[in-house]
């Protein structure tokens, strides 16, 4: 079962292969038009203006990420193919780049270092040392008792 907006997103894919030259909509396998037109939803009425450009359709974002998707798979050719990977390539760097600034080694271990050389000058009488033990009256006690045992 296909959920409510997934099969008003299938209705409008497919108002906007129906408005596809017949040439680019034979390169679509007929498997998918099938699926969608099985999971769109017979409700959900959706008119495509032709006389407008794709960018000024009021499309939902799953639609429009549906149809990069089979423009990507069956309508581009190799040097688009090419495009769409060195963009998707670039954005991915400069996405790690961001992160790498923000959340990067030298972010994250510079003031951890930067905290611990302040800490030590703060605290450098608080050092970890090895702790003196002190023994109880009770241990005492009977360690001499036990001593005075031990000599007979």
């Amino acid at each position: 079962m296909v959920k409510v907006k997934y099969s008003d997103v299938y209705t409008e894919v497919l108002a906007v292969l129906n408005n596809l030259k017949k040439e680019d909509y034979n390169k679509i396998p007929k498997n998918y038009i099938k699926f969608l037109e099985d999971n769109c939803n017979k409700n959900y009425y959706f008119m495509y203006d032709a006389s407008k450009p794709f960018s000024e359709q009021t499309l939902m974002d799953d639609t429009k990420y549906i149809l990069f998707g089979l423009f990507e798979k069956f309508g581009a050719t190799e040097i688009q193919k090419e495009k769409i990977q060195n963009y998707r390539r670039n954005y991915y760097y400069q996405l790690e780049k961001q992160k790498s600034l923000k959340y990067g080694y030298d972010k994250i271990f510079y003031n951890e270092k930067k905290d611990d050389e302040n800490s030590k000058t703060e605290n450098s009488c608080n050092e970890k040392q090895l702790t003196k033990y002190k023994e109880s009256i009770f241990m005492k006690l009977k360690k001499f008792i036990l001593s005075i045992f031990q000599k007979k």
